[in-house]
């Protein structure tokens, strides 16, 4: 593990809260796939990744191989898209320090969905971007079905790390695991998201 990777995990709680070492799902819904990371060769020497479904242990790992490949062909990562309602939220802390370690920028794009677990993916990118008919959504974290306060708490902790207005946190923490709240343009923006409609860039 990189230095740098090392000091996200400690500054987001990874290495000193359980949530580590818990199974925790911040999703009611059951979880049958693991989550599918492609890779996307630009022009330009950069390169653009993808995650989309569910989101397992492994994912994170999977990440970081994909980024040290990308590197080690001297191409950099400019760019994480997005598409999962959530998963595993263990790992979802885990692919958040990945992201925000590698400075990589996060995007949530057109009818795309980034909810629970996913959330804090997108939040840890160095910016921010997502189409204005995204849907971005947050709530409270489940432990095998079971209402969890810890693992919500640890949740909202790491969403504050990562600069998440606390309105949002707030609902984060009030919201059942089985409902979700889906974030207003106002919302999107106290974080310092750039909302798009379709290439007309970003919306003022």
């Amino acid at each position: 593990m990189s230095d740098s990777l090392f000091c996200e995990r400690k500054k987001l709680g990874i290495a000193v809260y359980g949530l580590v070492n818990a199974g925790l799902f911040a999703l009611s819904a059951s979880v049958a796939a693991a989550a599918e990371i492609k890779s996307l060769n630009l022009k330009d020497d950069h390169v653009e990744i993808s995650i989309s479904g569910n989101i397992l242990p492994g994912d994170a790992d999977l990440l970081q191989a994909r980024i040290k490949a990308a590197n080690d062909a001297g191409k950099l990562v400019t760019l994480l898209r997005l598409h999962s309602d959530g998963g595993n939220l263990r790992e979802g802390v885990l692919l958040a320090a990945v992201v925000k370690s590698a400075k990589i920028s996060t995007n949530v794009g057109r009818d795309a969905t980034c909810a629970s677990a996913c959330f804090l993916i997108f939040a840890a990118g160095e910016t921010k971007t997502a189409n204005h008919r995204a849907r971005i959504g947050v709530h409270g974290a489940a432990d095998k079905g079971t209402e969890s306060r810890s693992a919500t708490q640890s949740m909202a902790s790491v969403a504050k790390e990562l600069g998440v207005s606390s309105s949002i946190i707030r609902r984060m923490l009030i919201t059942p695991s089985s409902e979700m709240v889906w974030l207003s343009l106002a919302d999107l923006q106290s974080m310092e998201t750039n909302v798009t409609r379709g290439g007309d860039g970003p919306e003022r």
